[in-house]
């Protein structure tokens, strides 16, 4: 079945750190993340593979022990397990690309 959906208008999870809204596939979920200049996503490890393309602004993103700074178009790869976490050096619009799908995510939009 085909779905289609203006990312900036799904539903979304208020985080301390970003706007999050998920959109998921059977097996894939893309999330738009959405966070002002100075929120920090603290560390934290997830199952899921994770794959970030930053769209506007600049992050700093800890993957393992390697820190990268991000600009638009820039995209990092975090394998599952790996602890990592961002600081938003400016408002910044992401998309974060799980496999498979984050349904403790998916959890807290019902």
């Amino acid at each position: 079945m085909t779905r289609f959906a203006r990312t900036a208008e799904l539903p979304a999870i208020q985080t301390p750190a970003a706007l999050l809204r998920p959109f998921a596939g059977e097996k894939l979920m893309l999330l738009r993340a959405e966070a002002r200049a100075g929120a920090v996503l603290p560390a934290h490890a997830h199952p899921h593979e994770q794959m970030t393309l930053v769209f506007s602004g600049r992050v700093r993103l800890r993957v393992g022990e390697v820190w990268l700074e991000l600009g638009p178009g820039d995209v990092a790869h975090v394998p599952g397990g790996v602890e990592h976490e961002a600081v938003f050096l400016e408002d910044t619009v992401a998309f974060d690309a799980f496999h498979p799908v984050r349904e403790d995510l998916l959890e807290k939009l019902r």
